[in-house]
């Protein structure tokens, strides 16, 4: 996997950056797409990750943005990261 930090994370509160690094490594454990679809999903049922980040799948990538503190309707205007497979 390819992961390119696209914009900065904001570090709201110490679950979203647990959250964030335990994304990052997700991506970095996963040898394919599969391997990376399981672990998000996985990630997805066993923490609350809908709550700080919003994430969805490209033909060739996994893209990654972050759910604002003040409102949590709302995500940042860029997307935080991008991971290629």
């Amino acid at each position: 996997m390819e992961v390119t930090i696209e914009h900065s994370f904001c570090p709201y509160c110490d679950e979203a950056t647990e959250l964030y690094f335990r994304i990052v490594n997700t991506i970095l454990f996963s040898t394919h797409e599969d391997d990376l679809r399981v672990g998000m999903e996985h990630l997805k049922n066993q923490t609350p990750l809908d709550e700080y980040f919003v994430y969805g799948y490209g033909a060739h990538h996994l893209w990654v943005c972050q759910r604002r503190a003040s409102d949590k309707s709302k995500i940042f205007k860029h997307r935080i990261l991008i991971a290629r497979f």
